[in-house]
């Protein structure tokens, strides 16, 4: 199996996104970053390798100042079934969200990142 399906496997069989994190560890991802306007993602491997995601939508526009309360909310809301992973894209986009990092390896956390701040959340595994 490939990087490519090894990853869309994860994401085929996730509950949410804890199960998401470990799925994707198990296939052997260490970390990846989320472009937030595109929706590409790089996905880094344990073994040095790499797969860039391939984007199809229109860009989303993202707010110019970072909001880290409408960030905490956001991701509130995916977590607890409130939001697709578009609304949660479109929503941390209007929090002024450019791009997160998914660090899997040692200390798990997402790390959100934007114009004038971030918020870091751990993941509970």
């Amino acid at each position: 199996m490939n990087n490519a399906d090894k990853i869309k496997a994860a994401y085929e069989g996730a509950t949410n996104y804890p199960n998401l994190a470990a799925r994707l560890i198990d296939a052997g991802v260490q970390s990846y970053t989320v472009d937030v306007s595109s929706v590409i993602i790089l996905y880094r491997f344990e073994n040095g390798e790499i797969h860039l995601s391939e984007k199809t939508d229109a860009p989303i526009a993202i707010a110019d100042a970072f909001d880290e309360a409408l960030t905490v909310q956001t991701i509130r809301d995916n977590q607890q079934g409130k939001s697709t992973f578009p609304e949660f894209m479109q929503g941390i986009a209007q929090a002024g969200v450019r791009f997160y990092e998914a660090t899997l390896a040692n200390n798990p956390r997402v790390t959100y990142i934007g114009i004038g701040g971030f918020y870091e959340e751990v993941i509970a595994l």
